[in-house]
């Protein structure tokens, strides 16, 4: 509701009160009462409200000090790093688990799954290699108890006071395994009756365990279920869940009792849909949840696993304590969000499960605390209704945020006192509703009363017209009016940001404002004189301001126009024109995000074009560059044609080098794989012969550089990034062919807000590389055309490709970078590359020897729908010594294979006319699922072939690929 100062209204408009009002209001905040209930009830929008509530409280209240009982022992990056990945041989958790109980730990918590037997026993190694070749492995030396690891876990797991978890399933399966299985959590099977009625627990229809050898261990288990509500927030965690008639109870309940030394739990009702277990003291909910609670964590809450098998130092640290041993090694573990926003893991979800559940202090939230919020709520919202029919509107505010603050505050009181969630999202959302519904009613009844008593039309226009001003005002779109010669008679304040006054502009023509290339068409279209649906509508023009500044500067922007004639018909006869009104919309910057689109759109269609033209030419180039490889491995250095072959190489790796460019064009040749120092990198690029070679042609041009003191660590492909920094250094120089100096800096940046440059570069942290040059500067019209393919402005005898710039935008845009350029015409022009930083850290590669490749009389099978590709690549491998069979296509490769096995097969990524690259291959595997293959290609890596490489193919060979690159890769995979 528009506040309205006592000035502004008439005394005969004054607020009356009395019994008609009094029971509309009342009548009213009962209606709009259930409306908000039923909202409350019934909406996602209640529910969401109401799990928002719950955090609130949750976190507004004071933690309880973590008493250091639980500790984590993860199985983290840096263990499997230093004793290999995972899964692990059993006897190595074996150790970390004895290492663990020997410290004293009062109980240790398993929370990994072990359904399958470990296949590096050697009693598997032994199996397999019977089965498969008929060898007898001797196990002779080895010692009984290393024979299988999944028995020694199993004895060390039999001496300790271990619990291992379980998981149960939901979905139909025939698996029905019971060895995990503890006996029903409450002792009777009245008490299971009971709890029937009481609860309403997921009923599951099957479950993963252990393997058997480790179910037979003997210990506590309890399943490990439990999912984040419909927000993606984890609150609560069941304690029960039933299968096969079978109350079963929870990993993290059964830790708890095991620590506690319970063997059963009971269950008892409370008063509003509450129900507890262990003699009334842990509240569930009907489904059997329990709410978690958000306690703070130190440091010492956790401890590598590589700490604990190094040696014995920190042993002491889990004396006594319940130890919780888990994965958390990168791709190991999914993390969770809490309501106090941090993320863990389902681990630490289990040990927060058990802090909670031994706190001192619980949290309760009946099913039927509704019950108490919602007649509380009305009961407000009629006391609300009676305040507003007999207070002022200041006072009614007064009341209301004082009561909202009040019912807040006693939400936390009731919560940090006793426990209890009680919300207070519904009485506080009726009472909002109703205040603003009642009040507006009220300032209805009021007017409408004022207009019968008074009847001062006068009054009630001066009021109207500064209710129309004040919208008005608040309205951001340029409302106008203009009389019948086109002058502006009104104009709204919205103009004012445009750093005109709406005053200054009353009297002048309209058409003052519009720039002269379209003067013409905005005189054709504001004048007419339309109504109704033939007035003008959605009208695109561009008006300039002035700029109140010491220049008298303009700026032009773009405007959406609809207008509309007017008429007088308060007389007989025709209709008079008498002017036009209508409103201007700013949509300058919806122009430029379709600019932008449409240039997207261009580069988009540009890149298909040339994928597809590089890929063709890598095929085409494979003979220019690896068969002069093939001739002059077969004659001598000072042979004559030596020379001239060589030359003819050189000429297929510069024009390969083209078609790497094409590619990059089209956005898929970047590998997301390096870790850069862009201070290395520009370095590095500096360092470089073909820099100082470039720098020896523009010797008149100095270079100054200034390095950021921190490292910028970046990820992208360094060979791009390198490239796109020498054509920005090498446009600088051509741009000062009488010498000047070129400036280039890095730099870290922390953007807070959006910055609007030559692109708008949202928030976030960067690396930045900055290159300014005292150059001929860059005119705006060029500009907007800079990066366009083909676009240049060198002089014909310095012309390239064409491609610089656009090769560079593309390399930014794949690093996910922005572009900033300044420039002015004579005063040169600065580029800034803005690349996001990385939290990885920066690897230190170290040179090795190039692989000799070697054979050990291996048969290839090559498979490629092109001859020539075929010949090539037949005839490498047969002059390193391999047997080849070549094939044209998937299905022709299949036969071969059906027909005669190979040690590998080299697979063509794309076959337009049959199965490509990956169909072959998944064929290949469903009947030879152990085959070796790499992967070639004139394409760059792209998702269809790291979708092969995780079906287990190994290598990627780019054509026009090598000798040396090729037998590389395939001893390699042969040897993998």
């Amino acid at each position: 509701m528009l506040y309205r100062p006592k000035s502004l209204i008439p005394p005969s408009i004054a607020e009356p009160t009395g019994r008609p009002l009094v029971k509309t209001l009342f009548y009213t905040s009962l209606l709009l009462s259930c409306v908000a209930a039923a909202i409350y009830m019934f909406t996602p929008l209640g529910y969401f409200l109401d799990l928002k509530t719950m955090d609130f409280l949750l976190n507004a209240s004071t933690q309880e000090p973590d008493r250091q009982e639980t500790i984590t022992v993860e199985i983290d990056d840096a263990t499997l790093q230093l004793y290999g990945q995972w899964p692990w041989p059993r006897y190595r958790l074996a150790r970390l688990l004895d290492n663990i109980t020997s410290s004293g730990a009062k109980a240790v918590a398993v929370n990994i799954l072990f359904p399958e037997p470990d296949r590096t026993s050697p009693v598997h190694w032994q199996k397999s290699l019977q089965q498969d070749f008929g060898y007898t492995l001797d196990t002779s030396n080895i010692p009984a108890t290393f024979l299988d690891h999944d028995a020694f876990l199993a004895e060390t797991l039999k001496n300790g006071p271990y619990i291992l978890g379980y998981e149960l399933l939901f979905q139909k399966t025939a698996n029905q395994q019971q060895g995990c299985l503890t006996p029903p959590i409450f002792n009777d099977s009245a008490a299971i009756s009971a709890s029937t009625d009481a609860l309403t627990l997921h009923n599951a229809n099957g479950i993963l365990c252990n393997n058997g050898t480790l179910s037979k261990s003997g210990n506590a288990t309890g399943f490990f279920n439990g999912t984040p509500d419909r927000d993606g927030i984890f609150r609560r965690l069941p304690l029960y869940l039933e299968y096969n008639d079978k109350v079963l109870p929870s990993f993290a309940l059964q830790i708890f009792l095991k620590t506690k030394k319970l063997t059963e739990t009971t269950l008892q009702n409370g008063l509003l849909g509450t129900r507890y277990i262990l003699n009334g003291t842990i509240p569930i909910d009907r489904e059997g949840n329990y709410l978690l609670g958000n306690f703070s964590t130190s440091p010492d809450d956790s401890i590598s696993a590589k700490e604990l098998l190094d040696g014995a130092s920190t042993l002491q640290r889990l004396k006594d304590k319940v130890v919780f041993v888990g994965l958390t090694a990168t791709g190991l573990s999914q993390y969770y969000r809490l309501p106090n926003g941090k993320t863990i893991s389902m681990s630490d979800i289990h040990k927060l499960a058990y802090k909670s559940l031994a706190a001192k202090k619980q949290r309760i939230r009946g099913d039927l605390f509704w019950l108490a919020e919602l007649p509380f709520g009305i009961f407000l919202t009629s006391l609300l209704s009676a305040g507003i029919a007999g207070f002022s509107t200041p006072w009614i505010c007064t009341i209301l945020f004082s009561t909202l603050g009040l019912l807040g505050a006693a939400s936390i009181f009731t919560y940090k006192t006793f426990g209890l969630l009680l919300s207070p999202i519904f009485p506080a959302s009726s009472l909002l509703l109703s205040f603003f519904f009642l009040i507006t009613l009220k300032y209805r009844y009021n007017q409408k009363h004022s207009a019968l008593e008074a009847g001062n039309a006068l009054q009630l226009l001066d009021y109207s017209q500064k209710t129309l001003q004040s919208i008005l005002n608040t309205i951001p779109d340029i409302i106008f009016r203009l009389d019948q010669n086109g002058k502006i008679i009104f104009i709204s304040s919205a103009v004012s940001k445009y750093n005109s006054h709406s005053h200054q502009l009353l009297g002048k023509s309209i058409f003052d404002l519009v720039v002269p290339q379209d003067l013409d068409k905005a005189k054709f279209r504001l004048n007419e004189r339309r109504t109704g649906s033939r007035a003008t509508q959605d009208f695109e023009i561009r008006l300039q301001f002035t700029l109140e500044d010491q220049d008298q500067t303009t700026q032009t922007r773009y405007f959406s126009v609809s207008a509309a004639g007017l008429y007088d018909t308060s007389h007989s006869g025709p209709d008079k024109f008498i002017g036009t009104q209508g409103i201007v919309k700013d949509i300058t910057k919806r122009k430029h995000i379709e600019s932008q689109l449409l240039q997207a759109k261009k580069m988009e269609a540009l890149g298909n074009l040339a994928a597809g033209i590089a890929h063709d030419l890598n095929n085409i180039l494979s003979g220019l560059v690896t068969y002069p490889d093939i001739i002059l491995a077969d004659i001598p250095k000072d042979d004559p044609l030596h020379k001239k072959i060589s030359i003819i190489k050189k000429s297929g790796e510069k024009a390969a080098v083209i078609v790497q460019d094409l590619l990059t064009l089209a956005r898929r040749n970047i590998k997301h794989q390096d870790i850069i120092d862009l201070n290395t990198l520009l370095a590095d690029y500096l360092d470089s012969a073909e820099h100082r070679q470039t720098q020896k042609k523009h010797s008149l041009t100095t270079i100054r550089t200034e390095y950021c003191p921190l490292e910028i660590i970046v990820s992208g492909s360094s060979v791009h990034l390198s490239k796109a920094i020498m054509n920005l250094i090498n446009n600088a120089m051509e741009a000062m062919p009488s010498g000047g100096e070129i400036f280039i800096s890095t730099s870290l940046k922390n953007i807070q807000e959006s910055l609007n440059g030559y692109e708008e570069i949202p928030p976030g942290k960067y690396g930045c590389i900055t290159i300014k040059d005292s150059g001929m500067g860059i005119s705006d019209q060029d500009l907007t055309r800079i990066f366009e393919p083909f676009y240049t402005k060198k002089p014909s005898e310095r012309k390239g490709t064409g491609l610089g710039m656009t090769i560079i935008w593309a390399t930014i845009k794949d690093h996910k970078g922005y572009i900033d350029i300044s420039s002015k015409i004579g005063e040169g022009a600065e580029f800034t590359v803005y690349l996001p930083i990385t939290d990885q850290p920066l690897i230190v590669k170290v040179n090795q020897d190039s692989l000799e490749p070697s054979t050990k009389g291996e048969t290839i099978l090559i498979v490629d729908d092109m001859e020539e590709q075929l010949t090539i690549a037949g005839s490498i491998l047969s002059q390193l010594g391999y047997s080849t069979m070549t094939a044209g296509s998937g299905n022709e490769a299949l036969e071969m294979l059906n027909q005669s096995p190979v040690d590998l097969v080299i697979l063509d990524m794309i076959m337009p006319n049959g199965m490509d690259g990956l169909e072959t291959y998944e064929h290949i595997l469903e009947k030879y699922p152990n085959q070796r293959a790499i992967i070639s290609s004139g394409y760059s890596e792209s998702d269809r072939v790291k979708r092969m490489q995780q079906l287990g193919a190994g290598g990627y060979v780019q054509k026009p690929y090598s000798i040396e690159a090729l037998a590389c890769a395939v001893r390699k995979e042969l040897d993998r």
